[in-house]
């Protein structure tokens, strides 16, 4: 009972106040009353406190709030908007001042509002006639919506009827119901079907009308019509094509799912119609011409009409902002642009079966997403395709008759200095290409971010792709012809190469200096939540797994030297503040075996901090693509896996930290604490409390430096130092042009001298706490 209550109250000071003076003392019969009049009345006491905020709204911000408690409660805040600004409500200003008043907020979407604020809005619609519904201006219960529709209307007073039950219900609805009901401005009935047989006709002055899976069609009177928004969905609308005459206020058209639907109407009658949705609507064979010079259209969505093959020509809608055309499979010919639209920004033809853009898409001057993969028929792309400067992301991929990408020499205009110039995604995968010799121009998308690339017939990438200093994400995967990578991008945070089997020559890709060096200069470089540094890779079966030169490793094979390999499950360690801001990053390394019965998350990953533990998230196991055993190298700065640790918050000097792996197919795993190099009279305090093993923790030493930012080793192995030390120098190239980029602290890294030799860590060495739980992880695989 206590609990029905609080569940009423939803945490409000004053209701949890009124309600708990009342009911205190009281008998249980008396809690079981008054709970069940509050479901049907508000207090009286709560009611008129809430309402103070509501009588001093305007009358326009009255009414929005009013429609929002009765009927929008929870909807996503731009199609209330949509709605209500049709029926001449300003939404713009009137939200602000309802949520400046605290009786609705707007969370990412969806509108929210308290539900004793609710009951307050409906209680205050109530009141305009309790006992006759046909006298207040909204209704959204069924037995006053049947009341009002099977009794004469005389003076009636309704604006908005809402009737959207959870269940299908069936209602009989009159062919004149809603004709004297002329204050009526919204009609929605979803999920309510008429069990009148025949046509329903509606009074012209309304604005909205939404009625998905009708079985009639909606009849207006002769004259001009007033409505701006219809949804008819689902529905049987093949008459409504012959009816759009004297629909000059219409906006937003929603015919989706209509399978009945073959033409597309007529528009030139809608001078003012913003979008037109008629997806799913798999018999559409034509489009109107008209959709092709339509001055106000901004949203065109044929997705999925599977027959549509009759399109316009040319395309000359100067405000369209974004075409779906998304699985139209037998739409095979791209419009034509005859001069430059500034509006469009968002272009779908993925899954078409197009064979060709045309050299005119540069007329897309805003266009900054495009889609065209899956177009098994696409052979070839326009080099006017680097015209479009402001295009962000572009997915080519699953184009398998696709076997070339333009190159930017290739471009016609010599005054062009920069081909996409503003271009962050860049997807290839599963295409036909050979070379990828588009990428060696480096005037051509300057600030690449992400390169899919795998899925092709690739054999090498080009030097100079370590030249791409923006460029963040690699993939190469399933490349099975690809035989070796030189260079990496300097700021390369994620490499993914699994399936690559013809792998002959990887560089220096799980050497340690490359990757803390990575790790430290995007801890430096970059917001932490930015932060992530990983490579996944396939294992061969007949990979040699050794040396390639000092300490520098193979994709395949063993796990580098320099990671810790841990057989337990879990490793824990204790740090107190002092320490603990000493930890630069960890590194963690996982082999997973290849399982075809374990797809999903192929492994969990659980950091605690003092026994208090959350879930990581990691890749699923059906990204990995290839059948061979993969490996998964992350370096994580601090705060990723232990969130914020307030010390000051804890009694105790130490901090019990563990991290715990398990999954089936996880055939190995190590790990390693990369951290500045420690003062002696910590390191005593390390030893004399057997805070952890000294073998977790592999120590570098960062320099403050005022000119550049410079990376050195200080190995007692010379041999590797030699190796070493000519990569680090191009590490400093790499900092010093990035530093042209983003602010960055500048600093040097210089390794400690001896290398800790690679020691097998166990849970017993390392101590676990008394729920199991551990520390630091790493996983491997062979």
């Amino acid at each position: 009972m206590v609990d029905s209550i609080l569940n009423h109250a939803r945490g409000l000071p004053l209701a949890l106040e009124v309600l708990g003076s009342f009911l205190c003392g009281r008998r249980e019969d008396v809690w079981e009353s008054t709970l069940r009049k509050l479901s049907r009345l508000p207090n009286k006491i709560i009611n008129d406190v809430l309402k103070i905020s509501y009588n001093g709204l305007e009358e326009n911000a009255k009414e929005i709030f009013l429609h929002i408690a009765c009927s929008f409660k929870g909807k996503d805040s731009n199609y209330i908007k949509k709605v209500l600004d049709s029926c001449d409500f300003e939404t713009a200003v009137g939200f602000d001042i309802v949520i400046e008043r605290s009786l609705i907020s707007i969370e990412n979407g969806p509108l929210q509002m308290h539900d004793l604020i609710q009951v307050m809005g409906i209680d205050i619609v109530n009141q305009e006639c309790r006992y006759d519904p046909r006298r207040r201006s909204r209704l959204w219960l069924y037995d006053d919506i049947l009341d009002v529709l099977s009794s004469d209307m005389g003076d009636c007073a309704v604006k908005a009827i809402v009737l959207e039950p959870f269940e299908p219900i069936e209602i009989c609805i009159d062919p004149d119901a809603f004709t004297k009901m002329r204050r009526l401005r919204l009609l929605i009935l979803r999920n309510v079907h008429n069990s009148f047989q025949g046509p329903v006709c509606l009074p012209n002055w309304l604005r909205w009308f939404e009625c998905p899976g009708a079985s009639w069609i909606p009849e207006f009177s002769s004259g001009t019509k007033k409505l701006v928004g219809l949804n008819m969905s689902e529905g049987n609308i093949t008459g409504v094509v012959k009816k759009f005459k004297d629909f000059q206020n219409l906006k937003y058209i929603t015919f989706g799912y209509c399978e009945s639907l073959v033409r597309m109407p007529d528009l030139s009658c809608t001078p003012n119609l913003e979008q037109l949705n008629l997806s799913y609507c798999k018999n559409l064979v034509e489009a109107h011409e008209s959709i092709a010079y339509h001055d106000k259209l901004q949203v065109l969505n044929l997705s999925e009409c599977s027959e549509l093959s009759v399109f316009a020509n040319v395309l000359k809608s100067k405000n369209l902002q974004a075409l779906h055309l998304a699985n139209c499979t037998k739409f095979e010919r791209f419009l034509d642009i005859p001069y430059k639209l500034e509006g469009l920004k968002q272009l779908h033809l993925q899954g078409t079966a197009i064979k060709e853009l045309p050299t005119s898409i540069e007329n897309f001057v805003s266009l900054e997403i495009m889609y065209i993969y899956c177009c098994k028929n696409l052979e070839s792309l326009p080099s006017s395709i680097y015209k479009l400067q402001n295009l962000e992301n572009l997915q080519v991929n699953s184009c398998t008759n696709l076997i070339g990408f333009p190159k930017y020499e290739d471009s016609t205009d010599p005054y062009m200095n920069t081909g996409l110039s503003n271009l962050r995604w860049l997807d290839l995968y599963g295409c036909n290409l050979s070379e990828v010799k588009f990428l060696e121009n480096l005037s051509c998308f300057p600030f690449l971010e992400t390169l899919l690339l795998g899925g092709n017939n690739i054999t090498s990438l080009p030097t100079s792709i370590n030249k791409r200093d923006h460029l963040l994400h690699l993939s190469v995967r399933e490349s099975h012809q690809l035989q070796e990578i030189l260079e990496l991008p300097p700021f390369l945070n994620c490499l993914l190469a699994d399936g690559c089997e013809s792998m002959q020559n990887t560089g220096d890709l799980t050497s340690f200096h490359d990757f803390v060096r990575r790790g430290v200069t995007m801890a430096d470089s970059f917001s932490l939540d930015l932060v992530s540094l990983s490579l996944s890779c396939s294992l061969s079966e007949n990979a040699s797994g050794g040396l390639r030169k000092a300490n520098k490793y193979e994709v395949r094979g063993e796990m580098p030297e320099w990671v810790l390999p841990v057989e337990e499950d879990s490793v824990s360690f204790k740090a107190s503040k002092d320490l603990y801001d000493k930890f630069l990053g960890f590194a963690l390394y996982v082999a997973l075996g290849n399982d075809e019965q374990k797809k999903g998350v192929p492994f969990e990953l659980v950091p605690c901090v003092n026994g208090e533990c959350w879930n990581y998230w990691v890749p699923r196991y059906n990204t990995f693509l290839s059948d061979s055993d993969h490996i998964w190298l992350q370096y994580f700065i601090p705060s990723q896996l232990w969130g914020v640790v307030d010390f000051g918050q804890i009694d105790e000097s130490y901090v019990q930290f563990s991290l715990t792996i398990s999954g089936g197919i996880v055939k190995k795993w190590g790990f390693r604490i990369i951290c500045v190099q420690l003062e002696d009279n910590l390191k005593v305090v390390l030893q004399d409390n057997q805070l952890m093993d000294p073998a977790l923790l592999y120590e570098v030493v960062l320099e403050s430096i005022d000119s550049e930012a410079k990376i050195s080793l200080m190995h007692e192995d010379n041999s590797i130092e030699t190796d070493l030390q000519k990569d680090l120098q191009d590490c400093q190239v790499c900092a010093e042009e990035k530093s042209q980029i983003v602010p960055k602290r500048n600093h040097k890294l210089i390794l400690p001298r001896g290398m800790q030799s690679k020691t097998m860590l166990t849970s017993n060495s390392i101590g676990i706490d008394e729920n199991g739980s551990v520390g630091l992880q790493l996983l491997l695989l062979e």
